[in-house]
């Protein structure tokens, strides 16, 4: 059944991949393991995806150029408070569930901020 929900999972959001200009890829891992690979900029409209074995129930959405954790059932909510990550080098982590989401791009990431 697990195998079932990932196989549609990954062909409905494993879509063709640009071939030039600038394009966002997000990586959902969970424990070590690759859950679903999107391109963000590939997608036409909002996808949702309900991420099986996770401790607490998670559910990521991802629309075009973007992707968060729209809910999760662990205890503080982190994760979901992050909101939307639209950047390169850009990441959503759920300590509870073991789950990152890591997004990467042809662009080299930006800069959030200097300190010195």
């Amino acid at each position: 059944m697990v195998l079932a929900v990932l196989a549609a999972a990954g062909s409905l959001l494993f879509l063709f991949r640009p071939r030039s200009g600038n394009f966002l890829t997000a990586r959902i891992v969970l424990d070590h393991e690759l859950v679903a690979e999107i391109e963000l900029t590939a997608l036409t409209g909002p996808v949702t995806l309900e991420v099986p074995g996770a401790p607490y129930p998670i559910t990521v959405e991802a629309e075009p150029g973007r992707i968060r954790i729209a809910h999760s059932g662990c205890p503080n909510q982190d994760c979901v408070h992050i909101g939307w990550v639209s950047r390169s080098g850009g990441q959503i982590v759920c300590l509870p569930n073991r789950l990152v989401i890591s997004v990467s791009g042809s662009d080299a990431p930006e800069v959030d901020g200097i300190t010195g």
